[in-house]
């Protein structure tokens, strides 16, 4: 047993004891400074009246309403977030430089909406170049993510792009799926990726075996990056951090320190509990690290690759 398996055994003892809902509140975390910020590298805001959300239609409560910027300050208001990285939430595709406009409008009503990971059809390829060009022009867009097209030759292109705006490449992706994205990632060298959701493990079925074995291969792959986010949504209902811990532990070793952002994925998080339980949970879960490391994983690096 290393030092850190150790002193994270000791740590957690009491809290895998303790139900989700009364998982640390803020100032009461051991090891938790309140002068540091958090920087969510993952958030959503939607007005079913400005665009189209056709992935919503028929999902219901909670999901299928509004979510807008007073929605999420309320949200966030006992949480120390100094920044936000918004995240295109799925709307028609034709809209995509309508979202950018809106999150630009949104920006300069809450200036810690600080950069967007905007959507854009990558399979155009280079045929794409002059409305990347145009999108570009708001300064507001960091990266691009859209469905992973691995085999579609316009998608490559497309992301041989990237690198023109310094934008990051981010994927939404399954385990079954990462051994293609080890594939992709390989042929750009320089190009910064970002794995949403930890690659979207299936904690509710304890797949944490086959989901490790096919994530440790990027540990030696330095532009990759890994957001610890999702995670409740993915664990069952009686979800104890004792269920979460293996995962939080795995992504830890394989991306280390240095290439681990928090993510809050609200409002898809109301599926299984408030933001608030979330990042309470992420504190418990990253107790262990020292503080240098904590200041990582909560905003250094988000501030580094998002240029936030």
């Amino acid at each position: 047993m290393n030092k850190r398996t150790f002193v994270k055994k000791g740590m957690l003892a009491a809290a895998l004891a303790m139900e989700p809902v009364s998982l640390f509140p803020f100032g009461q975390i051991n090891g938790y400074s309140t002068e540091w910020p958090i920087v969510d590298t993952h958030m959503h805001l939607w007005d079913l009246s400005v665009m189209d959300y056709p992935w919503l239609e028929g999902r219901g409560q909670p999901l299928e309403r509004n979510y807008l910027l007073q929605d999420y300050r309320e949200a966030t208001k006992n949480s120390p977030v100094s920044k936000m990285v918004f995240v295109e939430c799925g709307r028609a595709p034709e809209q995509y430089l309508r979202e950018v406009d809106w999150v630009r409008g949104l920006s300069e009503e809450d200036p810690r909406i600080a950069g967007m990971v905007a959507y854009f059809p990558l399979e155009k390829g280079t045929a794409g170049l002059g409305a990347m060009e145009e999108m570009a022009q708001r300064d507001i867009v960091r990266g691009i993510r859209k469905p992973f097209l691995p085999e579609n030759p316009g998608y490559i292109q497309g992301i041989a792009l990237l690198r023109k705006f310094q934008w990051v490449c981010e994927v939404n992706i399954g385990p079954g799926q990462l051994r293609d994205f080890l594939d992709l990632v390989k042929k750009f060298p320089e190009q910064v990726f970002i794995l949403d959701h930890m690659a979207n493990p299936d904690i509710r079925n304890q797949d944490w075996r086959v989901w490790a074995k096919a994530l440790k291969p990027f540990a030696p792959i330095e532009q990759v990056h890994c957001k610890v986010s999702g995670m409740l949504t993915h664990a069952s209902e009686n979800w104890r951090l004792s269920d979460l811990q293996p995962y939080f532990d795995t992504v830890l070793e394989v991306f280390g320190p240095e290439r681990l952002f928090y993510g809050g994925d609200w409002p898809v998080v109301l599926r299984a509990g408030s933001l608030y339980q979330w990042m309470t949970t992420f504190y418990a879960l990253s107790q262990a690290l020292s503080p240098e490391e904590k200041k990582k994983l909560f905003y250094r690096n988000a501030e580094l690759v998002y240029r936030v």
